[in-house]
């Protein structure tokens, strides 16, 4: 007889809040079971017409969630389950594209707007270019039957502002429209989502601010936040699994502007001042070293690990530490967004804990296909993934294919060639390839924050947390820049399990100009309540 699943408090809270929501979740918290029981809930109030919108990023991750809503054996037709560009498509763009530009040609979906030349000029409705000019060629292209993917998200908000029966008819129909990852929503998705829910239509945005290292696409964490801080919209988290201890988390979200009750009186989080340069903050991690150790009670030197933002800098530490280590270095792979780049990523790591009995292939397999949903691809991924797992390191660049047939079964829509290239670059590189080789137990681990993502170590160091270096200054850096670099210090922060030193040097070296300069101290220091929360050290 199967198990029944109860909520925890955290999850029932959610599930039973009436108002607007935004949810942060942390990885393994049972962030899917909690929206379909939300679902489930609001589905035996609905009217015989009403249904809810429910919209993911990805079809995989929005054939999941319906999946296991209908597995409830709870059926109700007039719910949108599906990626956000079909809600676009079939709920927004095809039934009133005609009460905006009258009727033409039957609409298509179109990839890419480079295959029509005569339209070429609606690439800039991505870019907020927008002017009365270009929304007529958006109308001519409708009538003459193309719906452009790329600008899908825009094409659907102009309808929705200028067509009044197009809110009229979701407000009527849809209830509640639930956004999930959430941190990977851009400007257009949060605007529409927005405009849905000022017509009262209940929102329910859920993401995980872990996930939002990357500010790629114009897609960032921000719009995340923006609505934690809405006084329409109630915050709950699911926390359940959370690794850090407490002082380390109210320190990373009260960076990210998220204010904290109940705050930690025990303080885990140190900035601590060295008189020196990189070398001198290196020394004195030695220094107090084994003190640390006896202090959490940690045996392995595994257990700890140095952060830093570039490549020159981890190397640099290395250099300087005389205690075994390991030093990890970025990769091609590690600065790129795409499933692909995440998914050769985990291959490879996965594949040298396989060497060590540390991971199963059905564990690797599990992460990326559900066996109930898609029982051929999972079988097929087992077959792949277990070939991969049992070759010598040697022979991995010969069966290269294989990790391109593995990406094309996991990721079918998401074909990327210049990610493929990269790996192959990766697999003829022997210091990139050995950086995805796990420490042993008596190595510190030494890498840079964007090589972190994912990881997790008892005991963390940050470096670089100077003026100019995080965030970056100068005329040539974005806002996105700035967000990327809050981000990056977020990761750091929450890599910690037990305990966070922000380790800060009074000279910083300068690679290019290979000199010494005096230190000030990154402005991320001083965001928000961030210095309440820590103790400051002097070593």
């Amino acid at each position: 007889m199967k198990k029944v699943t109860k909520p925890t408090n955290e999850q029932l809270k959610i599930i039973e809040e009436p108002g607007n929501l935004v949810v942060t979740a942390k990885p393994g918290s049972g962030k899917t079971y909690t929206i379909v029981e939300k679902i489930i809930d609001i589905s035996k109030n609905l009217l015989s017409y009403q249904g809810i919108i429910a919209i993911s990023f990805t079809r995989k991750a929005s054939k999941e969630l319906e999946f296991r809503y209908k597995r409830k054996n709870i059926e109700n037709s007039n719910h949108f389950f599906g990626t956000i560009d079909k809600f676009y498509i079939s709920e927004i763009i095809i039934p009133f594209a005609k009460l905006l530009c009258g009727k033409g040609e039957p609409l298509e979906v179109k990839d890419s707007i480079d295959e029509h030349p005569k339209y070429k000029g609606l690439k800039n409705l991505s870019e907020n270019k927008a002017g009365e000019g270009l929304f007529e060629l958006l109308k001519e292209s409708l009538r003459e039957g193309l719906i452009f993917l790329e600008i899908c998200g825009e094409t659907a908000l102009y309808i929705l502002n200028e067509v009044p029966q197009c809110l009229l008819y979701l407000k009527a129909r849809y209830t509640h429209i639930f956004i999930d990852e959430y941190q990977d929503c851009g400007e257009i998705q949060h605007e529409i989502f927005l405009k849905l829910v000022n017509q009262g239509i209940k929102g329910i945005a859920v993401g995980d601010l872990d996930q939002a290292i990357y500010a790629f696409s114009k897609r960032y964490s921000r719009y995340l936040l923006s609505l934690i801080g809405e006084d329409d919209f109630t915050h709950l988290e699911i926390t359940r699994n959370h690794r850090c201890h407490k002082s380390i988390s109210d320190y990373s979200l009260e960076l990210m502007g998220i204010k904290r009750e109940n705050i930690e009186k025990e303080k885990r989080v140190f900035k601590v001042n060295i008189l020196g340069t990189d070398e001198d903050i290196i020394h004195a991690i030695e220094e107090n070293f084994e003190e640390l150790k006896e202090k959490y009670n940690l045996s392995k030197n595994s257990d700890f690990a140095i952060l830093c933002r570039s490549n020159g800098t981890a190397r640099r530490a290395a250099e300087f530490l005389t205690i075994d280590n390991k030093l990890f270095v970025d990769t091609v792979l590690d600065n790129i967004s795409g499933n692909w780049a995440i998914l050769y990523n985990d291959l490879l790591s996965s594949f040298y804990l396989y060497q060590m009995n540390e991971i199963t292939v059905l564990d690797f397999v599990n992460r990326y296909i559900n066996e109930e949903l898609n029982y051929k691809e999972f079988r097929k991924g087992l077959e792949l993934v277990d070939k991969i797992f049992r070759l010598n390191e040697s022979e991995l660049k010969s069966n290269i294919k294989d990790f391109y047939s593995i990406a094309q079964l996991v990721y079918p829509e998401q074909k990327d060639e210049r990610i493929f290239k990269m790996l192959k670059e990766v697999l003829n590189n022997e210091e990139a390839l050995y950086s995805f080789k796990p420490a042993s137990e008596n190595e510190i681990n030494i890498m840079t924050l964007h090589k972190s993502k994912g990881l997790e170590f008892k005991c963390v160091f940050l470096l670089d947390l100077y003026k100019w270096i995080l965030p970056p200054e100068g005329d040539w850096v974005s806002e996105e820049d700035y967000v990327q670099a809050l981000n990056l210090h977020y990761v750091g922060i929450t890599r910690a399990i037990e305990s966070c030193f922000i380790m800060v040097g009074s000279q910083r070296y300068r690679v290019r100009q290979q000199d010494f300069i005096m230190a000030q101290e990154s402005p991320f220091l001083y965001l928000n309540g961030t210095p309440n929360l820590r103790v400051d050290l002097n070593w």
